[in-house]
């Protein structure tokens, strides 16, 4: 896990022209400098619930909800940023940090800070956003590149669908490994397909392997890649099951990640996965990236 401490933006701020804006008429510095990466706010969804004067409508806030994810982005904070950020958040009285752990999809964890509205400021009901603040949100959200179908569908007041569908296995999970049946209540089985991840691959010498990051791309973990048909019950058992705690907590085996998969057809897209979260001293490396080359 990265150390610095970064700002997770996954509003209006991702709109550097708005904040710049904002900063001038306030007659302060722009708070922030290097976009680290793209990333995902994990076990959290986008709902506009406060009205906002100076919006003329409803804004974005963030919730808990397992197995959802709030895209975003990673910001270094330059020197005084986070009073500005503070001042424009107004945190004395709207928002409030939210110490989180943001998951980019190489597979890192990253300790940041997120702004989340006061819980006793909140509405019950879904608050209309005006179209100015639809629009900077919009225009913010293309110019990090990401995608804006979770946004739409808040600003629209519908439950957002999940923006991480899948998930990759590559041991005990895998097709007939003792524990598939496990995905069965909550994968499409007939999803599956050969796929790959940048990883390092281990034997534990329990029965089941060990994967971490390798952020290097020069080696593969070799798996296989399933549609989660319903994520919050699916991680309600694999979470227990692979003793990944919630995030930032001590003691896990396993840690919940997002890691970029590459399907046999070569297509890509980003999916859970578990890493072990343990150090991985003593363990054998496995130079296939195969656990069934293991196992056979």
């Amino acid at each position: 896990m990265t150390g610095e401490l970064l700002y997770f933006a996954y509003g209006s701020n991702l709109n550097r022209d708005d904040l710049a804006k904002w900063c001038q008429e306030h007659g302060l510095d722009y708070p922030l400098g290097e976009k680290l990466a793209n990333a995902y706010l994990p076990d959290t969804r986008l709902i506009a619930n406060y009205y906002s004067h100076f919006r003329r409508g409803g804004i974005l806030n963030i919730k808990y909800q397992l197995g959802q994810a709030t895209p975003g982005a990673l910001f270094r904070v330059l020197p005084g940023g986070w009073n500005v950020l503070d001042i424009k958040g107004d945190t004395e009285n709207m928002y409030k940090h939210l110490n989180i752990v943001a998951l980019t999809d190489d597979g890192r964890e990253h300790v940041a800070v997120a702004y989340q509205i006061d819980a006793s400021k909140t509405s019950p009901v879904f608050m209309p956003l005006h179209p100015d603040y639809h629009r900077i949100v919009r225009e913010g959200m293309a110019v990090h590149g990401i995608d804006a179908g979770v946004f739409t569908s808040v600003a629209e007041g519908r439950d957002p669908d999940y923006p991480i569908k899948h998930i990759f296995v590559y041991g005990t999970l895998m097709s007939e490994g003792p524990r598939h049946y496990l995905l069965a209540a909550w994968a499409d089985l007939e999803s599956c397909q050969p796929a790959r991840v940048h990883g390092l691959l281990y034997n534990s010498w329990k029965g089941f392997p060990c994967m971490i990051p390798d952020v290097t791309g020069r080696s593969h973990v070799i798996g296989e890649i399933y549609t989660l048909t319903d994520p919050k019950k699916a991680f309600e058992i694999l979470d227990i099951v692979e003793t990944a705690k919630r995030y930032a907590a001590t003691g896990a085996f396993f840690r919940r990640a997002i890691i970029e998969v590459t399907r046999e057809d070569g297509s890509k897209c980003p999916a859970w996965t578990y890493f072990v979260d343990m150090s991985v001293e003593g363990m054998p490396r496995i130079p296939s990236g195969s656990w069934r080359t293991v196992i056979a």
